[in-house]
């Protein structure tokens, strides 16, 4: 598969510039159908944190390898995404989306009106 793991590095690469402001992607593991990327960053969380992981499967699919997250590890700062290559008509299965609420609580002084 040494095809498929050059298309990974350049999807990586591409990855990296296109996205390289809020995320970073590098691959730790190889494996004979599939590859353990580490995704880290301040990422934005607008765009959707899992966007990210389905983005580098795109990036490996216009190179010519089909490829889905079969599992995420969220871990501090990021996770780490388990890629397999998709068989014959296999399809990327639509990974859950997390909804991040962001609260910003000032304190006041004199007059602090909490309600």
């Amino acid at each position: 598969m040494g095809g498929f793991r050059e298309a990974v590095e350049r999807a990586v690469e591409e990855f990296n510039r296109y996205h390289g402001a809020e995320a970073r992607v590098r691959v730790v593991e190889w494996f004979e159908d599939g590859f353990l990327a580490e995704f880290r960053g301040s990422f934005c969380l607008a765009c959707g944190f899992y966007d990210y992981f389905d983005d580098l499967a795109q990036l490996v699919e216009e190179l010519g390898y089909k490829v889905g997250a079969v599992k995420v590890e969220e871990i501090e700062d990021g996770a780490l995404v388990e890629y397999r290559v998709l068989k014959g008509g296999e399809r990327r299965k639509a990974l859950p989306e997390r909804l991040v609420l962001v609260f910003e609580w000032r304190r006041g002084g004199a007059g602090d009106e909490r309600g």
